[in-house]
């Protein structure tokens, strides 16, 4: 068969097994198959798949790395048929350590290993020398360990992980297995950086990332397929398990590269006279709000996790907690869209409101409403007879509203969601947010503790938007009316009497300063790791003309202090996806010692 000049090429993103290496080589090996039969000449599988990207230390462990090199020697002995060049993830035994790597395979040979120059994990991978160039001994034979492969097919040149532009000078193909994790304005950015690097070499990107089976433990791999060319996106599959296959034209790419010319990174006539210098720069003041598809991308995230820790679990029933304020809507949402996506029963779906001392007649209104507009199970548990008991067995007077007062009743409301969990078989479903944890604004082993913290990651600023985008689709649109009170209600966690007119006492913005200020200094100290003065300057031209100077310096130096003294808390916090540019995750989020004394003003 004439060829014409193409190449046809494929990326799969099979269903892990996390740890399982002699199930993902059969799956691998089925997908090249297929890929193979569909006329692809060279097939890239995600980073890690053999194993899993979530393996974490066990990739230490003697038995996972001899099923490693077990599971390579089955991939090399059946791809003796497939004349395909087979591009596969995988942890590689290199003497004493292991490293990050890429098999290419084809014909029943083992090509070589590209290694990646920066693992996903330092800790559990070791971070190959520059200028690698050595060999292991797999399968009887002595296999070349490179910093960068490249491997010429028919007539196409590929390289596989290639760590700068020098090593893709000459190729028409690079592949890129990858394992990046999802969080909210990442897909856009990879698919940017991925038609870029395609368009400085004029040639063609293949990209394939971990996707379903990955544990969700701190973060969610959703799985993307993507192959751009010459600038342009010709195939892509996002979120999904499957294959991509795209027709490469090599000679164009070639006579395109012989003759261009690299655009000019020069600025535009007119443009560099020096004029903007003395404007005032603009500064975001939500800079966790990247746009309208920040809602959509982290509520997926959301929903995505929740349902692969069901899968991992087993478990089929959620119980969650319902104040009727921000925190538990978006949290019930997310269930609510998971057993819908899975195919289960909403009364599956366990929600327990509980008033206390300071639950108001309209978060109670909204609570109840919208647990019975969407159809799960619910129940009313009033917690005062059970706090007033408690607080009399400790000797506590309930007319003295200090923490004692207040934290019995935050435990209280864990305890019951617990007990729940384990009468009927379910998960408890938590519902605090970064904003709180960065505050250290949670009960420690009351709402701070549950089975899965969804809202993790998710900032205060951004809840409201998730909701109100949720509100718009048909599956909520029972609730819709609480749904938009829950947003117009004044934040409080609802633990002090509320005033003779039943109104909420207790604002949390006017206790610990506006959250919109706390989500600025957690991005900018945690993501963009500025000093508090550089952080204090850039809020000072985002406020202006709503917060002056001192009020905003005022409300920073709560927010370190908290911050700082509150680590314990966020030390054993429970899992929970990351959704965005911020994890406090004490796994793979946020390191820092509990007992730290640090002077930044």
């Amino acid at each position: 068969m004439t060829d014409y000049g193409f190449f046809r090429v494929a990326a799969c993103v099979p269903h892990v097994q996390v740890g399982r290496a002699a199930e993902n080589a059969i799956e691998i090996v089925r997908m090249a198959s297929e890929a193979a039969a569909d006329g692809a000449r060279a097939i890239c599988f995600p980073e890690l798949c053999l194993t899993g990207c979530t393996l974490g230390d066990l990739v230490h462990n003697e038995k996972i790395r001899s099923d490693i090199e077990t599971a390579l020697a089955y991939i090399r002995e059946k791809s003796a048929g497939i004349s395909s060049l087979l591009v596969i993830g995988t942890p590689l035994n290199y003497g004493d350590a292991v490293l990050d790597a890429y098999a290419a395979i084809r014909s029943g040979s083992i090509v070589g290993f590209a290694v990646n120059p920066h693992p996903s994990d330092i800790r559990n991978y070791a971070q190959p020398i520059t200028g690698l160039s050595g060999s292991v001994r797999l399968c009887g034979e002595e296999i070349p360990v490179m910093q960068s492969l490249t491997v010429h097919a028919d007539n196409a040149t590929l390289a596989i992980q290639a760590s700068g532009p020098a090593s893709v000078a000459d190729a028409d193909i690079v592949f890129l297995p990858s394992g990046y994790t999802e969080i909210a304005g990442r897909t856009a950015e990879l698919k940017s950086l991925v038609t870029r690097q395609s368009a400085d070499m004029t040639g063609t990107v293949v990209l394939a990332s971990a996707g379903h089976g990955e544990s969700t433990t701190d973060a969610l791999y959703a799985g993307h397929a993507l192959i751009a060319s010459d600038g342009t996106i010709i195939a892509e599959r996002h979120r999904t398990t499957g294959t991509i296959m795209a027709d490469i034209d090599i000679q164009s790419l070639r006579e395109a590269r012989k003759n261009g010319v690299p655009a000019s990174c020069s600025p535009e006539p007119g443009k560099s006279d020096g004029s903007a210098a003395s404007q005032k720069p603009e500064v975001c003041p939500s800079p966790f709000i990247t746009g309208p598809e920040v809602f959509e991308e982290t509520f997926y995230i959301q929903t995505a996790s929740l349902i692969t820790r069901l899968e991992h679990t087993g478990i089929r029933k959620l119980v969650i907690g319902i104040s009727g304020g921000l925190d538990s809507t978006l949290a019930l949402l997310v269930c609510v869209n998971a057993t819908d996506l899975m195919g289960i029963s909403r009364k599956d779906i366990t929600g327990i409101t509980m008033p206390g001392f300071g639950t108001t007649d309209r978060t109670y209104t909204n609570a109840v409403g919208m647990m019975k507009s969407l159809g799960i199970e619910w129940r009313e548990i009033n917690i005062r007879e059970a706090a007033l008991l408690h607080m009399r067995d400790i000797g506590h007077d309930p007319d003295i509203h200090d923490s004692a007062y207040e934290n019995t009743q935050a435990r209280e409301r864990t305890q019951i969601l617990m007990d729940v969990a384990n009468e009927i078989g379910a998960l408890v479903v938590g519902t605090g947010d970064l904003s709180e944890l960065a505050l250290g604004w949670c009960t420690y082993n009351g709402d701070h503790m549950s089975m899965y913290a969804i809202n993790a990651s998710v900032p205060k600023t951004l809840i409201p938007g998730i909701i109100s985008y949720a509100a718009d689709m048909e599956q909520f649109s029972a609730a819709r009316g609480n749904l938009l009170d829950v947003i117009a209600t004044p934040i409080s966690p609802e633990l002090l009497p509320a005033d003779s007119q039943g109104n909420i006492v207790q604002k949390t913005e006017d206790i610990i300063g506006p959250y919109e200020l706390h989500d600025f200094f957690i991005y900018h100290f945690i993501h963009s790791r500025f000093a508090p003065d550089r952080i204090l300057q850039l809020a000072t031209t985002a406020f202006a003309g709503k917060y002056d100077e001192a009020t905003i310096s005022k409300w920073l130096n709560l927010f370190l202090k908290r911050f700082f003294n509150n680590q314990f808390k966020r030390s054993c916090m429970p899992d929970g996806p990351c959704c965005g540019a911020v994890s406090l995750s004490p796994r793979g989020g946020w390191q820092m010692p509990s007992d730290i004394s640090l002077k930044l003003r």
